[in-house]
């Protein structure tokens, strides 16, 4: 992996003196300083709807994820359209009254992207190859208790951390497109990442708290030598970190990750599952902005809505596939959602949800300007809030079904691979659901020779009842 020295900008002779260097990181506080100063006064940059797509997207599958999955987000438009896009979002989750450190955080990242443009600057200029890609990474912030990084959304029960790298192309019109991947890794702590940065000749600072050292060292790399971009990245980072890594994970954790060769392909298959949510909390994204320019809400609250309604479709999501509910919520939620998800197969949506409640893992209430308000009534108020149940059944009416395993225990088709549809369930399990039954109850009473004859031919009558009041 060959890092950027920012010393070697000075032997290009265009750049001169180190007092010219535009990568000097005093130069580029001082810029980022400036820019939060004249927040309040900058032009409003519309932010267009694929990229309120993108954070969708990118907000539930980092959610829904422990480790191993590749997030992408692609911007096109001119230089200029996409540095002010870009910009614009970081300056706008800026907050005078946030925790000091996840404060550090931003103003961090912020200077990264004041340091990607640079680069991306010399590469246009043809001062820098055109295949350079900038990596940043983002490790969990030990220096906070576990109590306030979960409050900060920092997943601490495998220490999650990202690995994220910028790219840039030349389009054919004229324009660019910039395009982010990040995968998301367990155990992402200083101890892996100063030896991977040390290993390739960056030198974090030290005497600053670990994550913020890390996060505030990005480097560069380029295509020709890593055509996986930040697979490869993730790949170094492992093989340092000891034998059998495999996104930070280890042992059986680590056996049940895919293979970097298939990461990519894997991950598009995952968030094509949750398709069906993003517009919405597009939509919603929208509104809430629209919301805070006319002063009708603050930042706080915008960012309070917006979070609960992920919060609100992470529990539909779980729902219909329990076997994100561990990486989602914990261990000790995963079996409350698999209770959950046999109701809402049976069609008992009202039930699933009330379960969620009584196990105090799902929030009705939606607070607006300082109350509490339900679902319906933030819908009524205009704000474009799903609520559980209707959440549920548009992932049902939107279900793609796929190859996988059933994941009632006794059911004859396991473990075999066969078409499941929605809650993870085979159709013949599904017809047992739409009976109003639940498998699990039914399959201990007949032999297992004979389930899938009984399944066929005692309830196929009650199966297509169902499908006619579906249609």
């Amino acid at each position: 992996m060959q890092a950027f020295v920012p010393e070697q900008i000075n032997e290009i002779p265009e750049y001169g003196t180190r007092d010219a260097d535009p990568f000097d990181r005093q130069a580029i506080e001082a810029e980022a300083w400036q820019l939060i100063r004249q927040r309040e006064q900058r032009p409003t940059v519309e932010v267009y709807f694929p990229e309120r797509r993108n954070n969708a997207r990118t907000a539930l599958m980092e959610a829904m994820t422990a480790s191993g999955h590749l997030s992408r987000v692609e911007i096109s438009g001119s230089l200029d359209g996409i540095k002010a896009q870009i910009l614009s979002r970081l300056l706008n989750g800026w907050d005078e009254h946030i925790h000091p450190h996840e404060k550090d955080r931003r103003f961090t990242e912020l200077c990264n992207e004041l340091f990607i443009q640079r680069v991306h600057q010399h590469m246009i200029l043809g001062m820098m190859p055109a295949d350079t890609a900038v990596n940043e990474t983002s490790n969990y912030p030990m220096i906070l208790s576990g109590t306030t990084a979960r409050s900060l959304g920092y997943r601490d029960s495998n220490l999650k951390g990202m690995v994220r790298s910028h790219y840039l192309f030349a389009n054919n019109n004229g324009g660019y497109t910039r395009i982010f991947e990040q995968v998301s890794c367990s155990n992402s702590t200083h101890q892996a990442s100063f030896t991977f940065l040390n290993s390739i000749g960056v030198k974090p600072d030290t005497t600053k708290p670990a994550d913020i050292a890390v996060l505030e060292a990005p480097f560069i790399y380029h295509l020709s030598e890593h055509p996986e971009g930040v697979i490869d990245v993730v790949r170094e980072i492992d093989a340092l970190t000891g034998d059998g890594v495999l996104y930070g994970d280890t042992g059986a954790r680590a056996k049940s990750n895919l293979p970097y060769e298939y990461l990519r392909q894997e991950s598009l298959r995952r968030e094509s599952e949750i398709e069906n949510y993003i517009d919405g909390l597009a939509r919603l994204e929208e509104q809430l902005d629209r919301m805070v320019a006319d002063g009708l809400i603050d930042r706080q609250e915008r960012d309070s809505l917006y979070h609960q309604q992920i919060k609100t479709t992470l529990d539909a999501i779980c729902t219909l596939h329990p076997s994100y509910a561990e990486d989602t919520f914990g261990s000790a939620a995963a079996p409350y959602f698999i209770e959950a998800s046999d109701l809402a197969a049976q069609g008992r949506f009202d039930e699933a949800e009330a379960l969620l409640v009584e196990a105090e893992l799902h929030k009705q209430s939606i607070t607006f300007c300082g109350v509490e308000i339900t679902a319906k009534q933030a819908q009524e108020k205009g704000l474009m809030i799903d609520s559980y149940g209707n959440l549920i059944k548009q992932g049902i009416e939107s279900w793609q079904w796929k190859k996988g395993r059933c994941r009632v225990d006794n059911c004859p088709t396991r473990p075999a691979s066969v078409m499941v549809g929605p809650c993870d369930v085979c159709s013949h399990c599904q017809k047992i659901f739409d009976s109003g039954k639940n498998p699990k109850d039914i399959y201990p009473k007949i032999s297992k020779t004979a389930r899938v004859g009984f399944i066929d031919t005692m309830l196929a009558p009650t199966y297509e009842e169902n499908k006619k009041k579906a249609a």
